[in-house]
């Protein structure tokens, strides 16, 4: 008996599969970096029983139409909003994503987007590529940056990634508060509106879900410090991106740190021009270390279904 095909759908190291050895037959996406093609995938999935992603697939009818044998659907990521959730429930297929995997990586690019915009590393960078430094000689004043010891850094959301940050920020000498759902007694705990009034750093920890779509919005960017800073490493559809252009081209807001995008890949072509302004590629979670971890997790949770098991970390439950 042939044993079953479990789809992934980035080239990854095999031994990151490493539960599944043995037990599946790996067909794995042949290209070295891009993401393969949606309808290259679509033709690859008729007679496989797992599909593993790191969140960049869309799993919906067209997909799933084209799986008609798949049992599992796991993502090496933290989020799940490429799953059409209910569609996977109804065709009794299992979900399952890596829910603390890429906590200390997330926490890591959070500081370095902070430090990154308060003490201007990026634009200094760009200043000394270009040639400018050479041409224009020491300008000492011009690059005075702001200490982060005795600032207040707020955090929207105060989940594992939000308290890992809190832990690096306070070696930094930052005051943190936080906000969260359900209010707690902590004596750091805000309302919302209080801590965008309070903080001169503003980092967003939230998942994308119907309350907190475009939470950071004209009317919230104007209760928040002039000359504060926004560090967004959650998700891109959380900020409106056009109100965040307007606040940081008006100076209420002294910058921006981005890992993430409301329509990414694609950038607001503004924010590529604004030297106060750090992006990154959505590489949060883009350590050696935790995608290996996560990806063995989404293995091990393939494995399990495949072996008649519960996953680990499930996200729903099939009927």
């Amino acid at each position: 008996m042939k044993p079953p095909r479990v789809f992934v759908t980035l080239k990854i190291p095999t031994e990151d599969l490493s539960p599944l050895e043995g037990l599946a037959e790996i067909v794995m996406s042949p290209y070295d970096w891009q993401v393969m093609p949606r309808d290259e995938i679509v033709g690859l999935l008729d007679d496989c029983a797992g599909l593993i992603s790191q969140g960049e697939l869309r799993v919906d009818d067209e997909i799933l139409d084209a799986a008609p044998n798949l049992k599992i659907v796991a993502n090496a990521a933290m989020g799940i909003d490429n799953l059409d959730l209910k569609s996977l429930t109804r065709r009794g297929i299992w979900a399952t994503n890596t829910p603390a995997a890429f906590v200390e990586s997330t926490a890591d690019l959070t500081l370095g987007l902070i430090l990154s915009t308060v003490r201007r590393i990026c634009e200094g960078d760009r200043f000394v590529r270009r040639g400018d430094w050479e041409a224009n000689g020491f300008q000492p004043v011009r690059w005075e940056g702001r200490l982060l010891g005795g600032k207040t850094l707020g955090m929207v959301g105060y989940g594992k990634i939000a308290k890992a940050v809190e832990k690096r920020a306070q070696a930094f000498g930052l005051r943190v508060i936080h906000c969260r759902t359900r209010p707690d007694d902590h004596p750091n705990c805000r309302s919302f509106e209080e801590l965008l009034a309070e903080s001169d750093i503003v980092g967003l920890f939230v998942p994308h879900s119907p309350t907190t779509h475009c939470l950071i919005n004209e009317r919230t960017l104007s209760m928040m410090k002039p000359g504060a800073v926004l560090v967004n490493v959650a998700r891109g559809k959380v900020v409106a991106e056009s109100a965040l252009v307007e606040a940081l081209r008006s100076g209420h807001l002294g910058g921006a740190g981005l890992d993430v995008f409301e329509a990414e890949p694609r950038v607001h072509p503004d924010l590529t021009t604004m030297e106060n302004v750090t992006l990154t590629p959505h590489l949060g979670g883009s350590t050696r270390e935790d995608r290996r971890g996560g990806r063995m997790e989404a293995a091990e949770n393939v494995a399990r279904v495949l072996r008649g098991e519960l996953p680990l970390t499930p996200v729903n439950q099939p009927d």
